[in-house]
């Protein structure tokens, strides 16, 4: 049977290496779509912002600043992305996916700073009384932005999902910010070309709320993921359930999972019986971890712990574990 289970290992180890080219290929994709969102937000912002003066529109102009920063947003997820996907070395011996999280919670204080902004300038504009009628360019300018801001939101969203990539999520979340920074400019133009320029500022203002409801939830799971709050308890049962039907061992417990940038680090608890040998309780241990890369996608590395003991010393332990208030799975 042991040597059955040796034959999946080295199976199992020949797909992590697979798994490493896979995880160096969704890197490469969320680059190069943080380079797209650079280029996209370049292209909007001048475009906006010449539409804006053109049209005689501060709120179109407003909105092209928004876009500006946008710019920063999606450099800094590219950067992220970069310092993220260097291997572990002496001083960081996790990794650098952390990078994606620190990341992750810039973003998230950019869209907290936007949303800030607008009500600030919504609240100028009611306190001033000021009216100005743009042009109908702006009003086109604003659908455009719309359209390809919610198209830029959707495309990097679905690879951000796909590859599991915070920093990748949080800079489709900021497109779609901008998209609704340009619903409330498109209301505002709309409603002084209509006559009713005081729809600009409330339009704003509760887009605002929308936007910086968006970065504290951004800011809130990027925190979690620095501060290594536990995955979802999915992850933990579905680690549980492959390594106790892994032969030869008796128990698991101490199941921990913590998300480094897109990776899972694992690490847990085996019982094995005693009295066998130390080189069948290590085939054990790595038949255990292999079955656990096969078992989870983005497992970057599975930590082993072996507790011999013989059918007592389980009972009794084992009720010892059912006891304690930590989570333990």
């Amino acid at each position: 049977m042991i040597n059955q289970d040796k034959k999946k290992t080295q199976e199992l180890q020949n797909s992590e290496l697979q798994d490493i080219d896979k995880h160096t290929e969704d890197f490469k994709t969320a680059e190069r779509w943080a380079v797209i969102g650079i280029v996209g937000n370049i292209i909007l912002t001048a475009f906006k912002a010449f539409a804006g003066i053109v049209g005689g529109s501060s709120a179109m102009v407003a909105d092209a600043m928004h876009s500006a920063s946008d710019i920063a947003a999606s450099a800094v997820v590219y950067i992220s992305l970069k310092i993220a996907k260097k291997p572990a070395d002496e001083d960081h011996p996790y990794g650098h996916g952390k990078a994606e999280a620190i990341s992750s919670a810039i973003v998230g204080l950019m869209l907290v700073a936007a949303g800030f902004g607008i009500i600030k300038t919504a609240y100028g504009t009611i306190s001033s009384g000021s009216t100005q009628t743009p042009g109908i360019v702006a009003l086109y300018a604003a659908v455009i932005s719309i359209v390809s801001k919610e198209a830029m939101y959707r495309l990097t969203y679905k690879v951000g999902k796909r590859i599991n990539s915070p920093s990748t999520i949080a800079n489709a979340m900021d497109h779609r910010s901008d998209a609704f920074s340009s619903i409330a400019t498109f209301i505002g133009i709309g409603g002084a070309i209509l006559g009713y320029p005081i729809m600009d500022p409330i339009a704003g203002g509760l887009v605002a709320l929308f936007i910086l409801k968006m970065g504290y939830d951004i800011i809130k799971d990027a925190i979690n993921q620095i501060m290594d709050k536990s995955v979802e308890q999915e992850i933990l049962c579905k680690i549980k359930e492959v390594v106790i039907n892994t032969h030869g061992v008796r128990d698991v417990h101490d199941i921990r999972v913590r998300q480094s940038g897109p990776f899972y680090l694992v690490d847990f608890d085996i019982c094995v019986d005693r009295n066998i040998s130390i080189a069948e309780a290590h085939d054990i241990c790595d038949i255990a971890r292999s079955n656990v890369f096969g078992a989870l996608d983005k497992v970057h590395e599975v930590r082993v712990h072996v507790d011999p003991m013989n059918k007592e010393e389980h009972k009794t332990i084992l009720g010892n574990w059912k006891k304690r208030k930590e989570l333990r799975v």
